[in-house]
C-alpha cells in the first residue's frame, strides 16, 4: 500500500496480491519458519512479489494472532510446508469468564512482540512502514470469545458484549501506542478488517448498536494520535452496512478493499470516488479457475473501476489462498499491465 500512502502518482491500475502465506508456501517454508523467522518470511515475500510483479510490500501475517495477545492459545502445525494455525483455546469460554476478564499485561502479548520483530527487521532492510490495527473492535471481541457464543450474547448478554468492546478498544489503543513510540507516528498507517460485522453474521440493527460506535471511537482515538493514512477491508457481505462507513470520516485517498460479495462500483457510488478502491477477484477462482478465466474477470473488474477518481488496485477478494495457482496470479498481473 506504500505507493498510495506515499502520495506518489498512482498508476491507473495497481496490483496487490495479498500473498504473504502464499509466498511462504511457494518458497517451501514450514509454518515454524514463516511465522517465527522474520528474515525467511520477509525474503520469501519479497522474492515472490517480484516474480509476480505485484506492488505489495512484505508484511507480518499470523492468522488469528490476536488470540495470543488476548490470553488464548493457537496450535502451529508441525509440517514441512506452511499451514494455517488452529485455535486451541479462546481467551473467554463462559459468561463467568467474560465478566471477570481483563486484558493480559502488555509484556505478555506474544503477537505484538512478533510484529515488532518483523517491523524491526524490515527497518534494517531500509524499509520503514508500520501497519497499526484498528480492529475492528467487534472482530477483536470475536478473537476473545468463541464466535457462536458471541452471536448468542449479542441478543442475550448485550452488556457483556459492550464490556468486551471497551476492552477491545483499550487493547487496540495500547498496541498503537507501542508502535508509535517505537517507530514514530509518521512511519505508521492504520488498517482495519470487518469480518464479524458482515451481514452474513449480524443484522444492520446489531451493526449499528454494537459495531459502529466502537468503529467510530477507535478511529477518532487513532486520528487524535496523529495517524493519517487508513485502509479498510470489507470482508463478507456489507451491502446493508455501507452507509454507516461514511461515519468514519476517512480522508480522501484512503484505501477501501472489498470482498467479492460487494460490488465495487456500488461501494464507490455509496462511499465516494475520492477513495482508492481495491478488489475483488474471487479467491475460489484463483484456486480452481483457469488463467484465461482469471484474466477475463480481472479485465472486467478493471474496466468497471478504471475511471475512479481516487485510483484502483486489482487484488484478490481476501488474502491470497496458500494453494492459489501461480499461473492465475500472473494472469492478474497481465490484466493490470494492460491499463498501465
Amino acid at each position: 500500500m506504500g505507493k498510495i500512502y506515499d502520495k506518489e502518482k498512482i498508476n491507473p491500475v495497481l496490483f496487490f496480491s495479498n500473498g504473504a502465506l502464499y509466498a511462504g508456501k511457494q518458497k517451501g517454508l514450514s509454518s515454524e519458519e514463516f511465522y517465527f523467522d522474520m528474515k525467511k518470511s520477509y525474503t520469501a515475500q519479497k522474492e515472490i512479489y517480484e516474480i509476480h510483479g505485484s506492488d505489495d510490500k512484505p508484511y507480518y501475517d499470523l492468522p488469528h494472532g490476536e488470540i495470543l495477545d488476548l490470553g488464548g492459545e493457537l496450535i502451529i502445525p508441525e509440517s514441512t510446508y506452511i499451514q494455517l494455525p488452529k485455535v486451541k483455546r479462546y481467551p473467554i469460554n463462559s459468561l463467568d469468564e467474560a465478566k471477570s476478564y481483563t486484558l493480559p499485561s502488555i509484556k505478555k502479548r506474544k503477537f505484538t512482540d512478533l510484529r515488532i520483530k518483523f517491523f524491526e527487521f524490515v527497518k534494517k532492510e531500509g524499509n520503514v512502514g508500520v501497519s497499526i490495527s484498528a480492529g475492528s473492535p467487534f472482530s477483536i471481541v470475536g478473537y476473545m470469545v468463541e464466535p457462536n457464543l458471541l452471536m448468542r450474547w449479542i441478543v442475550k448478554e448485550p452488556e457483556i458484549v459492550q464490556k468486551l468492546l471497551d476492552q477491545a478498544i483499550q487493547y487496540l489503543c495500547e498496541t498503537a501506542d507501542i508502535y508509535i513510540e517505537k517507530f514514530g507516528v509518521n512511519n505508521c498507517s492504520v488498517h482495519s478488517n470487518y469480518p464479524f460485522e458482515s451481514n452474513d453474521l449480524i443484522s444492520p440493527r446489531h451493526f449499528k448498536k454494537f459495531a459502529l460506535p466502537a468503529m467510530i471511537d477507535i478511529h477518532e482515538k487513532l486520528q487524535n494520535r496523529g495517524l493519517k493514512n487508513y485502509s479498510i477491508h470489507l470482508c463478507g457481505n456489507h451491502n446493508r452496512n455501507l452507509e454507516y462507513f461514511k461515519e468514519l470520516k476517512l480522508e480522501d485517498g484512503s484505501f477501501m478493499s472489498c470482498d467479492e460479495k460487494n460490488d465495487l462500483k456500488h461501494v464507490s457510488k455509496v462511499l465516494g470516488s475520492q477513495y482508492t478502491y481495491g478488489g475483488n477477484i474471487s479467491t475460489n477462482l484463483l484456486i480452481g479457475g483457469t488463467p484465461s478465466e482469471v484474466f477475463e474477470e480481472s479485465i472486467k473488474i478493471i474496466r468497471k473501476m478504471e475511471d475512479n477518481r481516487g485510483g484502483f488496485a486489482l487484488m484478490p477478494s481476501c488474502d491470497l489462498p496458500i494453494d492459489a495457482n501461480p499461473q492465475n496470479i500472473h494472469a492478474m498481473f497481465d490484466a493490470a499491465k494492460k491499463f498501465r
